[in-house]
């Protein structure tokens, strides 16, 4: 008991002093700092077991064996790197325990030489998490996700001091700490209605969504002093999105030391995209694709990737709890039901798509593998037949 109090007292003093902050990097600091990491590719990652990030972290369903077969899974065909969510509500209700069991995991990525990047905030999916037992998946695309923090939070400012604890803990523990390698801060700030969850946005008026709005950009702004309070070696980032609303965007680049964006369309939107925030000459990364039913497919996205020094987080990995192999509701008609819209490998770690992990150990690893010939770029794709 005594220790644990030692610890939360320790973790409250850091909390208040965190007083060596820095300022976000030049551009030419953020190149220079680029220039030196290694091609980084992999996976938005949720551990198959997990149906959210509650289930990821908390004690009672925390399961490192997984992580470490996901791993050893992940190292085999050229990735290293993951984008990893936390979670509120763990982290305050158990900061010890939660940073014990994130050492764990930074340990297993480590050995398999994979990096972590780090995501705190996300204003996607539903918004009534609790701990404790969750829910079982109900046959929809990423049913059980839950966002942070809940709108009773983000809408009230008296109650972000919980915010604030959540972010400095991780930050102060892992603030110079080399396997981290990107703080994304606030995934999709501004996504408040996430349509392409089943009642993602339910019952929320417009006035309902525009105060979140505007209670979001002002978390962009508080949340990257509470990062940069502890004068990382790590850069931040604040993801762009494919409908970034209006006045997002400019706090957003002003608030990130590299630039990042998320595209679920074909080669051509990467592209766009991809110009588009190159004009502000700072590194950038996509930190969210593949969308197979959309055209967002490993051949050629992964490639351009690489070619250009994109950083590169496809979405999924091992078909779990999640079932984000299945399509957003709104596009899941039977003529693409068939396909799987994110995740690579099956439950018992078979490829969902043989010749898709083939293209990647090409492109990442340069092992021999015959390429795929082009196919249109945006059409609903049989993966099997080809990717």
């Amino acid at each position: 008991m005594k220790i644990k109090s030692f610890f939360l007292t320790f973790i409250a003093c850091i909390v208040a002093i965190s007083s060596f902050a820095r300022d976000i990097w030049t551009p030419e600091q953020a190149n220079a700092w680029y220039a030196k990491q290694p091609f980084r590719a992999g996976v938005n990652y949720i551990p198959s077991y997990a149906i959210n990030t509650i289930e990821v972290w908390q004690k009672e369903t925390f399961k490192l064996d997984v992580f470490e077969k996901e791993f050893a899974l992940m190292e085999s065909i050229g990735f290293n790197a993951i984008r990893l969510f936390l979670n509120d509500l763990v982290v305050n209700d158990d900061p010890k325990g939660f940073l014990e069991r994130f050492e764990q995991v930074l340990k297993a990525a480590d050995k398999h030489g994979i990096g972590v990047m780090v995501v705190f905030f996300t204003n996607g999916g539903r918004t009534d998490g609790t701990l404790g037992k969750q829910p079982e998946p109900d046959g929809t695309h990423n049913s059980g996700w839950r966002r942070q923090p809940a709108y009773s939070i983000l809408r009230d400012k008296s109650k972000w001091g919980h915010l604030e604890f959540y972010v400095k803990t991780v930050v102060g523990a892992y603030a110079k700490d080399p396997r981290i390698i990107c703080w994304d801060v606030f995934n999709e700030p501004g996504n408040i209605k996430s349509d392409h969850i089943v009642g993602g946005g339910k019952g929320l008026t417009e006035a309902d969504m525009e105060h979140l709005r505007r209670c979001s950009l002002d978390l962009v702004r508080e949340s990257a002093k509470w990062t940069l309070s502890f004068d990382p070696i790590q850069p931040i980032t604040y993801c762009l999105w494919s409908r970034t609303p209006k006045g997002f965007e400019k706090v957003q680049i002003e608030n990130s030391d590299i630039l990042s964006f998320h595209s679920y369309g074909g080669l051509g939107q990467q592209v766009q995209r991809y110009k588009k925030l190159k004009k502000h000459n700072r590194p950038v990364l996509c930190t969210e694709w593949l969308g197979r039913s959309t055209g967002s497919t490993f051949n050629p996205i992964l490639e351009f990737h690489k070619d250009n020094n994109i950083w590169s987080f496809a979405f999924g990995f091992v078909a779990g709890k999640m079932e984000t192999w299945r399509n957003w509701p709104a596009m899941d008609d039977s003529e693409i039901r068939s396909i799987w819209f994110h995740d690579l490998y099956r439950a018992d770690h078979t490829p969902y798509c043989p010749e898709e992990i083939a293209y990647i150990k090409r492109i990442l690893k340069g092992e021999n593998a015959c390429k795929t010939p082009s196919k249109k770029k945006n059409k609903p794709r049989k993966v099997g037949k080809y990717f």
